[in-house]
């Protein structure tokens, strides 16, 4: 690898300083060997071309201001027409060098007239921090009523769970009254009934006590063994970032909280998340890899979000309530180490935790949701700099992506902090392809599709924080409002864009044919029992039920998957940048690249298997005739020799959340491996259907009937 394609990699990864050096050696070895800047057009004077503008840009990022706009402006003179137009896109973005401020006097003329409010200057230079004069967005929504009512929500669940294993099982029989209270003798069913829920709710308030002392050195002790936690000083984060410490013992002062206590992860990838019950036992964790790939300005964002996150209470709400729910994914990561040491049967479990995990992780989406949503607010009112919180978005998210591209099995770390990180790792897919782009401009085309589909305020639901799009669409709000050039200049949603509001809803029925389905099944059953009350058992109804869930299914499989497969070559950039993709009406695409990362045995289910081709990363779906279960046994099997390997994949290309491809097949030289998304629903719907009719047709009374 020259030394071009070695600084534009290093640039690509966040190591700055070592991309400047990589590219200032080659453009001097360049200029030694007399092939200045207006040569004549070849390869050589392209990867000229092409090494200046990623200078510029790890100038840029690397905080050297005054070295990127003497470049950008030397670029403005370059006879490429091309590169000129690129030089004026970027030189606005780039900060102005600061001018030493003069005290008025006679012989320098009056002081130079203030800038119009409406015009805004150049990105990364601060705003003075607000203290809550920037208006919350109407969608942020009332995050008081959103955490009492999570709370209440868990209470009454607690209360309810230790009723069942518990107080139901409670014998008060021999309680009664004397004999001379014979009056209150019908009231006895009803203490009965009452001392069972009395004991279910003192567990319930006892257990949740003990969760509010235990869930933090739960999760302390988690960390440390599963993903190495260690403790830093104040002094170790300053070393990356003063900003960050001045601003944590400012806060920390005008809020009167004790300093969170600051974690080190040696993870590969920029993360930050945050946990505690209590708001002077806070922990703020990062990983060694933001420390390094993000500038401090950037790192003092990340902290100030975090921070946000104690200040504001969600995070006291969602540490105690998903406490509980780490406990399964500590058992999810022992059973399958078990899995990989005795190559059996055990190892099969963990598809159920988790499934379990995620099950019970849903309920808690919401609130971290919307308390993101009010920490972005609270670190943009802290700093000023709702760029640097833009910018540690866009590069974590990146980052991320890249630094477990090769993973053979799920991150343990982003699985298990995804309620308390300040972004979502399944979103990131757009992040990985707009870091790539030569024009930092375009990037924001590949996150429209957040903004402006229908699709985006459904799909979100399955996200733990909002979709990266709206959260940048927010943050340049909240930047021109501070009168600063966004980072990202993302379109004003002021219309949806197609699928057009009669079609959306349609495709939102074949989305989930399977429930409307069995809605239409159980309306069917009802009118049935109540036509035939005397001659039919009420179970009639759920029978019903059952089989327009399985009839939706095989609507599901005919009209999502419909027509023949017929597949346009495409690439990662150009389906992302797609703003009318939605998760009904697939795509049928052909693409090429390298095939990465898969699960081992015991993970099938949130097995990761990935495409990455030039211009970025995009998660494929591979579905064994048998569906999940054969995808756990045996079914994901053939794919691993693959791994690695430069592949051809055709399949369909669909988009919610995050975007994905089901796989038809994957195709490596002669060898083709089929996936089957289409035959698995219609099986599973023909299995549903069965089951349905059998069921009814198990009732006597209806085989009775029938037979007269």
């Amino acid at each position: 690898m020259n030394p071009a394609e070695a600084g534009k990699e290093a640039l690509r990864q966040g190591r700055f300083q070592e991309a400047i050096q990589l590219l200032e050696d080659y453009l001097a070895q360049f200029r030694q060997e007399g092939k200045a800047e207006g040569s004549p057009a070849g390869s050589s004077d392209s990867q000229v071309l092409e090494a200046q503008m990623n200078l510029v840009r790890a100038y840029h990022l690397a905080g050297q201001a005054e070295k990127a706009r003497a470049l950008c402006l030397e670029l403005l003179q370059h006879p490429d027409p091309q590169a000129r137009g690129w030089a004026q896109k970027i030189l606005p973005r780039l900060p102005a060098p600061e001018k030493p401020v003069a005290s008025p006097s006679r012989e320098q003329g009056p002081p130079p007239e203030p800038l119009p409010k409406a015009q805004l200057v150049s990105p990364r230079q601060r705003a003075a921090p607000l203290g809550g004069r920037i208006p919350l967005p109407v969608q942020a929504g009332s995050l008081a009523w959103a955490k009492w009512g999570s709370l209440g929500v868990g209470i009454l669940f607690l209360w309810g769970l230790s009723f069942l294993l518990v107080g139901s099982h409670l014998d008060f029989g021999r309680l009664s009254f004397p004999r001379q209270l014979w009056f209150l003798q019908g009231l006895l069913p009803w203490l009965r009934n009452g001392l069972r829920w009395l004991v279910a709710g003192s567990l319930a308030v006892n257990f949740g006590v003990g969760l509010l002392f235990f869930a933090p050195w739960l999760m302390d002790q988690l960390h440390r063994r599963l993903h190495k936690l260690r403790w830093a000083s104040l002094g170790e984060i300053e070393r990356h970032s003063p900003e960050a410490t001045r601003l944590l013992q400012r806060l920390c002062a005008q809020k009167q909280l004790k300093q969170p206590r600051l974690g080190v992860i040696p993870e590969g990838g920029p993360l930050a998340f945050v946990y505690g019950t209590f708001p002077d036992g806070g922990r703020i964790v990062v990983t060694q890899a933001l420390l390094q790939q993000l500038a401090p300005d950037e790192i003092a964002a990340v902290y100030a979000q975090a921070l946000g996150r104690i200040v504001n209470g969600d995070i006291l709400i969602l540490t105690l309530l998903g406490s509980p729910v780490q406990l399964v994914y500590l058992a999810l990561e022992q059973v399958s180490q078990l899995g990989r040491q005795r190559r059996d049967l055990i190892g099969h479990v963990a598809p159920l935790l988790y499934l379990i995990y995620t099950v019970l992780s849903y309920p808690l989406f919401f609130l971290s949701r919307l308390g993101t949503s009010h920490a972005d607010h609270f670190a943009v009112e802290a700093t000023g700099n709702p760029n640097g919180l833009m910018a540690a978005l866009l590069k974590s998210a990146a980052g991320l992506q890249e630094a477990h591209k090769n993973d053979r099995r799920p991150s343990s770390l982003l699985h298990c902090t995804r309620l308390f990180s300040f972004l979502d790792f399944k979103t990131t897919a757009a992040a990985s392809a707009a870091v790539r782009l030569p024009d930092p401009a375009q990037a924001s085309q590949l996150f429209r599709w957040d903004q402006l589909n229908p699709w985006a305020r459904w799909m979100q639901l399955n996200s733990s924080h909002p979709l990266l799009g709206r959260r940048f669409q927010v943050l340049g709000e909240y930047a021109q409002r501070l009168r600063l050039l966004p980072e990202l200049s993302l379109v004003q949603p002021t219309e949806e864009v197609a699928p057009p509001k009669a079609r959306f809803w349609l495709d939102l029925a074949i989305y989930a044919a399977e429930v409307v389905g069995m809605v239409i099944g159980w309306l069917g059953g009802l009118i049935l029992y109540l036509a035939l009350q005397n001659r039919l058992d009420p179970k009639v109804i759920a029978a019903a039920a059952m089989v327009g869930y399985g009839v939706g299914l095989w609507a599901k499989a005919a009209l999502m998957y419909r027509g023949s497969l017929s597949p346009q070559p495409a690439d990662v950039l150009s389906l992302l940048a797609d703003p009318e993709a939605d998760p009904c009406r697939s795509q049928p695409v052909e693409l090429e690249g390298e095939l990465l990362g898969l699960g081992q045995a015991g993970y099938q289910l949130g097995a990761e298997l990935k495409l990455q081709d030039a211009t970025g990363l995009i998660p494929l779906r591979f579905t064994s005739p048998l569906g999940p279960v054969g995808n756990v046994f045996s079914g994901l099997k053939p794919l691993r020799a693959l791994m690695g390997q430069q592949v051809k994949v055709v399949g369909w290309f669909r988009r919610g959340n995050t975007a994905w491809v089901d796989l038809a097949y994957v195709q490596a030289g002669s060898q083709q491996l089929h996936s089957r998304p289409r035959l698995w629903l219609a099986l599973l719907g023909l299995g549903v259907v069965l089951l349905g009719i059998w069921g009814a047709f198990y009732f006597p009374n209806l085989a009775s009937y029938f037979r007269r």
